[in-house]
């Protein structure tokens, strides 16, 4: 990776001036951004919510993922998933690109949104000696269009970030499990998926267990089950959850009374609305506002 750290910084600055929201037919993603050093050094442990893809020019070092560390070598390229929490290593520092995006459901193709949601639980996420993978060859040649300045940002920039992040895809889906198992999965994903959705719009129903299934005209076992294998909770706690994030979004933006949020949320009465709301945020609903007002009367 033939650039200065300047010439990095201009040409990822770029990127995320031009190639933020990334639109396609099938694909589109939102990322959140682009980024280059030519001596990163150890990171703190961390997780975040999104994709984070890396590539390493040159160095040494280590990748920890929950309990596996794995070495990091000259032509690494590796993904960090959403939601565990890693941590890069390295004493004498890495050249290293990396890029960090979310597929935006709502713009992209079933296909699409059940292809990166089996990524999230690829077994494989690290390719050894990659430097001349396709998605290492499209990186490189984005950066240098990026560092010369493109007078053709929408075809040129904007078009080869989206064939970036599509072959990214491809780079670790050839490790997974056999198309078969690929196939069920995907499925699973795809119905958890449209159940999550469901919720999120009908947070102010009832929505019980048996209600959403019958939506999806499944059966409340299957269901079930599917909930505790792709997000690793329970059907209620994760409608818990997000009853409660919505509560939170409309007390912080809105000027709704705390019973109309509880209705608006789904939840039956006030007090069995302050009672989760402590539970999950560890204060109640009336010293969560009287908290957020003081620190926006403080700025």
């Amino acid at each position: 990776m033939d650039f200065s750290q300047q010439e990095l910084d201009a040409g990822n600055a770029l990127l995320n001036r031009h190639a933020a929201n990334v639109r396609g037919r099938e694909l589109s993603f939102y990322v959140h951004y682009w980024g280059g050093e030519k001596r990163l050094y150890t990171n703190h442990l961390h997780k975040h919510s999104f994709f984070e893809i890396c590539y390493v020019a040159e160095g040494e070092g280590q990748y920890e993922e929950g309990s596996r560390t794995v070495p990091l070598t000259n032509g690494t390229l590796f993904m960090s998933r959403p939601n565990l929490k890693h941590q890069i290593l390295s004493d004498d520092g890495l050249n290293i690109l990396f890029v960090a995006f979310e597929l935006i459901h709502s713009e992209s193709s079933e296909e699409a949104i059940v292809r990166y949601s089996s990524l999230e639980k690829s077994e494989s996420f690290l390719i050894e000696r990659a430097a001349q993978h396709p998605s290492v060859i499209l990186w490189q040649a984005l950066l240098k269009q990026a560092v010369a300045g493109s007078h053709f940002i929408q075809d040129g920039i904007v078009g080869l970030s989206g064939a970036l992040l599509a072959a990214f895809e491809g780079a670790f889906a050839d490790e997974r499990t056999r198309s078969k198992q690929a196939a069920s999965s995907a499925s699973s994903s795809t119905l958890v998926h449209r159940a999550k959705l469901f919720i999120r719009d009908n947070l102010s129903q009832e929505l019980s267990l048996s209600s959403v299934a019958d939506n999806l005209h499944v059966s409340s076992r299957h269901l079930s089950r599917l909930f505790a294998e792709e997000l690793g909770q329970s059907y209620s706690n994760y409608v818990r959850q997000e009853r409660i994030r919505q509560a939170v979004v409309l007390l912080s933006s809105t000027d709704l009374s705390i019973k109309t949020v509880a209705e608006e949320t789904g939840f039956d009465t006030v007090h069995y609305f302050t009672t989760v709301f402590k539970s999950e945020m560890g204060e109640p609903p009336g010293q969560f506002i009287k908290r957020l007002k003081e620190q926006t009367d403080i700025f």
